[in-house]
């Protein structure tokens, strides 16, 4: 444990049950830790409403605060815990517990968490995760269903793409795994289960929305839906190309080139840098090539100032970038006609030793040149 100033730090806001059926009690924790220092008071909040208070200085030393809905059981409430009892679901929401230091400077120490009140069956599902959350076409991903259920046995999850169901696990059937005909869903039995499904060798066609159904088993039958988004994708197989205009270029003279990424889906988004300051954006063109996918290619022409070349040769950069899969970067030297020979640096990942060994061979060919 590392202390903070006065020896006291909150750690966390426990809540147990977190999940809870209502009519149930509930008790939240408040952990901290003191160090050769008391407690001044510590203050129990529903969103920012204060509902309960222990300070010990005080006679008595609890207080209960008037919040709709909230009834403390303050036989078992004390200066660590709160006991809310017969818990109704608009007490769902976050939960805070605030700890002051008895010094001159009061500092505050905070812990917050949430609490979730559910009907008769205690279902919640939280979240429909997508793994990768942006994945390649033909490649696999897992749909992860999170829920939780309290004294309610699970009847069954299904899956939806849009609005058609393609999966379904029921663990009271046999067998308790089914699939429904979906075009272009390939669903991996061997890796699926009740908490999630793995689809195989995806296509563009599965970009959209995805929904994970939870139903209790009886008697409540509670459902609960929760959804989310796949984008399928295409990346491009190499690094960004520049092409400018002319081969040697000094100050004064106006640079023109284009840079040029693809295939992918969705296009590249292309941008320009001159010594890693941003290029104004020039013009843009996605051209469509096979099997859906798309050439991306950016113009720019620049006016090249004798402050370009105060470092040596500018360098011009473009940065290529699909969603957060792919960046990758090339970039050329801008030498004067008097100058070294134009080389091309890529910087992207590993080009660097290739770099130094082009640097090298040209250094020496000036070497051989000169003792000839």
């Amino acid at each position: 444990m590392i202390y903070e100033a006065g020896g006291l730090r909150t750690t966390e806001l426990n809540i147990t049950p977190r999940v809870v059926q209502r009519g149930r009690n509930v008790t939240m924790a408040c952990i901290y830790q003191l160090h050769e220092s008391e407690i001044y008071s510590v203050k129990w909040y529903k969103g920012s409403q204060e509902f309960y208070r222990y300070s010990p200085l005080e006679t008595p030393t609890t207080r209960v605060m008037p919040v709709n809905g909230i009834k403390i059981d303050r036989l078992n409430s004390n200066e660590t815990h709160v006991v809310i009892m017969n818990v109704t679901p608009n007490l769902s929401g976050n939960y805070s517990c605030e700890v002051i230091q008895n010094a001159h400077t009061f500092p505050h120490y905070t812990a917050k968490s949430r609490l979730d009140v559910v009907g008769i069956g205690g279902l919640r599902a939280t979240e429909l995760r997508i793994s990768p959350p942006v994945v390649q076409r033909g490649s696999d991903v897992t749909l992860a269903c999170l829920y939780e259920l309290t004294e309610a046995p699970l009847y069954s999850v299904k899956w939806y793409r849009g609005r058609h169901e393609f999966y379904r696990f029921s663990p009271s059937e046999t067998p308790a795994t089914k699939i429904f005909p979906f075009a272009g869903i390939n669903v991996d039995l061997a890796r699926s289960n009740q908490s999630q499904v793995v689809l195989t060798r995806v296509s563009f066609g599965l970009s959209g929305n995805f929904s994970c159904e939870v139903t209790a088993d009886a008697p409540s039958f509670a459902t609960s839906i929760v959804s989310n988004t796949m984008d399928v994708v295409v990346l491009p197989a190499s690094s960004p190309m520049i092409h400018t205009s002319q081969h040697y270029y000094m100050p004064g003279d106006i640079l023109r080139g284009n840079c040029s990424s693809g295939p992918s889906r969705p296009p590249a988004e292309l941008t320009f840098f001159i010594n890693d300051i941003p290029v104004t954006p020039g013009l843009h063109n996605s051209q469509t090539a096979d099997d859906g996918l798309f050439f991306s290619e950016l113009f720019v022409q620049v006016h090249l100032w004798p402050a370009h070349y105060e470092r040596g040769a500018p360098i011009l950069r473009c940065e290529a970038k699909v969603a957060d899969l792919y960046r990758e970067n090339s970039a050329v030297a801008l030498y004067s006609a008097n100058s070294d020979p134009k080389i091309e640096r890529v910087t992207s990942p590993g080009a660097g030793a290739k770099l130094q060994v082009c640097q090298i061979l040209i250094l020496l060919c000036i070497l051989l040149a000169n003792n000839t």
